[in-house]
């Protein structure tokens, strides 16, 4: 299958303990999946290497973009650690066959609000407001496929169906 395109996207929060449809979205920007690094020297070196640390990730910002703020999106900013919940529709071509499928994509994250952008007034223009989250637990499911589960709190590094934190935490 050859990935082609999103076709359609929601954003659900947790409010009040019930999940709910956050209207006026218009994107997400998933963040980049980064090991912290430490630069390796010396004797026996020919130069440097920047050796990534198992399953120590640098910080997660998570950003989803909005047409507006509405209640529901402020509600999302108190200083407490908030679920959300983005799915995607892809559709893709099967290259032997030239049919396509849509493909579900699913994000759960937990994190802490850590600011919101309020856009500017303008008229016939949206606001282009923007809720950025620090990501403290993040889920990546596709097409049923769980690809990976990262939980910073309690140590969780699962990338393919391996955890690299599993051995940390075992000597620990």
């Amino acid at each position: 299958m050859i990935g082609n395109k999103t076709i359609q996207h929601a954003v659900y929060g947790k409010i009040n303990g019930k999940r709910t449809y956050i209207e006026d979205t218009t994107s997400v920007s998933r963040p980049s999946l980064e090991f912290m690094t430490e630069t390796l020297s010396g004797a026996g070196i020919m130069g440097e290497i920047e050796l990534p640390s198992p399953a120590q990730l640098g910080s997660l910002s998570y950003e989803i973009g909005l047409r507006r703020g509405n209640p529901k999106v402020i509600a999302l900013m108190g200083q407490v650690s908030k679920e959300i919940e983005v799915a995607w529709a892809m559709d893709a071509i099967d290259q032997s066959t030239g049919s396509t499928k849509i493909i579900g994509h699913k994000d759960i994250i937990k994190g802490i609000p850590k600011s919101m952008e309020s856009g500017s007034v303008e008229n016939n223009a949206a606001m282009e407001q923007k809720i950025v989250f620090e990501v403290l637990y993040w889920k990546y499911i596709q097409d049923g496929e769980t690809m990976w589960e990262i939980d910073k709190l309690n140590n969780v590094c699962m990338i393919n169906g391996v955890d690299y934190a599993k051995p940390i935490r075992e000597v620990l």
